[in-house]
Parts: C-alpha cells; structure tokens; sequence
C-alpha cells in the first residue's frame, strides 16, 4: 500500500522551490542533522549559509518509517515523492526562539508549529509535475529561458500594494540606474490578492517613469514573519536567479515588534556569503504637515518639523483597512493617484480577497 504526506500551502511552496532549484543547494526537506546545524550556526554542514529549516511535518503518527519513499499529495494530487533519510522530534521552544525570535503563540509561525504534530521527515524530494508553470508572472520560467535575464536588476520583494513609501524607495533606485524588479510574492497569507497587485503596477509602469523600464513578476514563498532570516531567505532565493541586487527595508518579513526595527538589513553584516548585492534603505515616513513621504534620518520633510507625532509610518496592511472602511481621504494621502483610483474602481475584488 502506498504511503502519502498531504501538503499544506507552505510545504507546497517549497516542494516547488526545491524541485526548481530555487532554495540550492538543498535538493530535499531538512534532515535532523541539517535542522541542528542551521539553529546553532546558521550553516548547512558547516559550510552553506542557512537561516530557516525547510521542513516536513508528518502529519500522522504512521508516517514513521524510517528508509522509505512517501509521496507527496496536495490537494488531492501526487505532486512528488520524498525519499525519507531522517525522522525527527524538534524542540519547539528552542526553534522557535532561534527563528522566529519568540515562543508566543500571537505570532502565527509559532502557533502553527505548537499546533503541529512533532514528528518531521527529512530526505530528498523528487517533483512530479510544476504546477506553477502556466502563471506567465513566474519568475522562474523567465530565468528558465535565459539565466542572465535578471543580472542587471535591483529586486524589491512585496506583498502588499505600492503605496508612496514603496515608491520613495523605487525613486532612490531608478535615480541610481538600477533596472528595478518588482517582486510579488505569492503565499498564503497576503493582504491582497497578487494579480490585483501586479494589475496596479502594470498601471504604474504605463503612467510613471521611474517604472517605465521595470520587470513585473511572482515569487513563491510562504510568510514565515521570521525578520532576518526570512530576509536571508529571499536574498538566497533571488540570488538563485542571478538577481545583481536586493532591496531589504526597515522591518523586512518581520511580525509586529518581535525584531528591532533593521534586524533584516544587520544579518547580512555577518552572513555575507552570497553573491547578490544588499541595498539598504531607511524607514519611509508620511509627514502629516506637509504631506510629503521622506526617509528617516536622512531626509527632512518640507516643514523640516521636528515633531515625531506629524510623522507616520506607511503600512499596506492599514490602507487596506482605510480603503475598505470608505475612508477614502486618508488613503489617498498614502497612495499614488493613479493606484489609489484602481482600488476605487476594482473595491468589490479588493472585499472579496480575504487575506
């Protein structure tokens, strides 16, 4: 009798990145001994810099044999097969901690991990098919066509609509002559849907400059909201695909206040080894006085106000809320026009996402 290991959306993600060679060197799910390495030295068998476990949970208790080949079944289809090599328990406390840098369970990745089933496998994978293949935005399948397509582009990672704090950071690339790539990344947990997103930057890339010579495409990866070494992760990722450099910004990845605000930009002081460049950039404020977007500490704004209580930080998250609670006026302020009356007029698709 066959044995099978459903997949939920992340394990999915990542079979994908796996089997496309997106997360290499690793060929499989982490193993015990390769789960132990990344917590105590953020390596791969001390020498592959590594922040994140990819793991596999077992999902059932039977699903504990050791040397034995499981497929691989999301939703209802055998997507792959994991040739198992490990089987393993994890110190919730200890990975969490080490990941996500707190045991509560208010933080999503957490409480997922708590309400998971402690027995993980371990082994490489094999796909069977790449379901994601068709979507025309994947990144992956230009990269597939020429590896070089993305080497002369500055990536900048997102999940959320381009409000005036994106486009403050886009300003400083295009003006230092960086093709810019705008990367959405598709997961389970986005705000908005990711076709709406990328409809508003293929308006933005019609009307505005700075993105006339920009590239629009989707990243698969799950939020995790580990901070830093969620940011390393994506850094790995387009690193895969030959990207010249990457964008990394206040509070990259990161979930409320559990990392000090640049934690994702002060890991790559140490975890240096890849060869895509990190730009980083200070905090985009609104200045509520003179209505200007400015970075903190480096910029002042028209009314040069020295008050912190004008300054507010710009948040996708919280746009949404104003536009969907019809407060149209204070959401204008965060948004470029030409956005801000795509999302009046498709408001009724902007309702229907649930994210």
């Amino acid at each position: 009798m066959s044995q099978f290991i459903q997949l939920d959306d992340s394990e999915f993600i990542n079979l994908i990145n796996l089997g496309l060679g997106l997360y290499k060197p690793l060929k499989g799910y982490n193993t015990k001994n390769e789960l132990n390495d990344i917590l105590q030295h953020k390596r791969i068998n001390k020498k592959t810099r590594w922040t994140i476990p990819i793991l596999l949970n077992a999902k059932k208790k039977k699903n504990n044999i050791l040397h034995k080949d499981y497929y691989l079944v999301y939703k209802k289809k055998r997507v792959g097969k994991i040739q198992v090599q490990s089987l393993f328990k994890i110190n919730k406390k200890k990975f969490c901690k080490s990941i996500f840098n707190t045991n509560s369970t208010n933080h999503p990745s957490v409480k997922k991990i708590y309400e998971a089933l402690n027995l993980f496998i371990g082994g490489r994978i094999k796909i069977f098919k790449n379901y994601l293949k068709k979507d025309k935005y994947f990144a992956y399948n230009y990269f597939k066509q020429n590896k070089k397509i993305f080497s002369k582009y500055a990536a900048f990672t997102s999940r959320n609509i381009s409000h005036l704090g994106h486009q403050h950071i886009h300003k400083k690339i295009f003006n230092s002559k960086n093709k810019l790539l705008i990367c959405i990344i598709e997961s389970d947990k986005n705000k908005f849907n990711s076709n709406f997103i990328i409809q508003s930057y293929n308006l933005l890339k019609l009307n505005e400059k700075i993105y006339k010579q920009s590239r629009i495409v989707k990243i698969y990866l799950p939020s995790l909201m580990a901070g830093p070494n969620e940011a390393y992760l994506q850094a790995t990722y387009l690193n895969n695909l030959n990207c010249k450099s990457m964008i990394i910004g206040r509070d990259h990845a990161g979930f409320k206040n559990n990392f000090k605000k640049y934690d994702s930009q002060l890991i790559f002081n140490h975890l240096n080894d890849l060869n895509i460049k990190i730009i980083k950039t200070k905090e985009p404020l609104f200045c509520k006085t003179c209505n200007i977007v400015f970075f903190h500490g480096v910029e002042k704004c028209k009314c040069k106000s020295i008050n912190n209580k004008n300054f507010v930080s710009i948040d996708g998250k919280n746009i949404k809320k104003l536009l969907l609670n019809d407060n149209n006026l204070m959401a204008s302020k965060f948004l470029n026009k030409i956005v801000f009356k795509y999302c009046l007029k498709n408001i009724k698709q902007l309702k229907k996402f649930k994210g």
